[in-house]
């Protein structure tokens, strides 16, 4: 099997009613990188047909929602450096606490929901 470089074996697509709104979301929050912006039609300021976004080596697709594909958001599982930053951030930028962060057993870790409906469940990487 032959992955492009840019790629990795497993992705989450996810499709959104608001998919510029979520890229500036994830901009703001994660420092996530675009990978690949293909607007709906020939209007910068439209949704977004297909995009991808990095976060650190993480590839994220997404889509705008139509009449045919409605949304479709996830829950996301990431390590991050700083816990209470990024929940902080997600906060901040419209996004609901599902749990403050905290120490658990596998780390100092937390979650939240943002505006368009994913979870986002952060952990601080530890081993213990």
């Amino acid at each position: 099997m032959k992955i492009p470089p840019h790629y990795l074996p497993v992705m989450p697509y996810l499709i959104l009613d608001k998919s510029a709104e979520f890229l500036q979301y994830t901009k703001k929050v994660f420092g996530a990188r675009e990978q690949m912006i293909v607007p709906d039609g020939d209007d910068p300021n439209r949704q977004i047909m297909h995009g991808e976004i990095k976060i650190n080596d993480a590839v994220i697709m997404f889509a705008q929602s139509t009449d045919t594909w409605k949304q479709k958001p996830a829950g996301m599982f990431l390590f991050v450096e700083d816990v209470d930053r990024i929940y902080n951030a997600g906060i901040e930028q419209g996004g609901t606490s599902l749990q403050k962060p905290e120490r658990k057993e596998y780390g100092y870790a937390a979650g939240f929901e943002d505006p368009f409906g994913n979870q986002w469940w952060i952990t601080e990487a530890e081993y213990l």
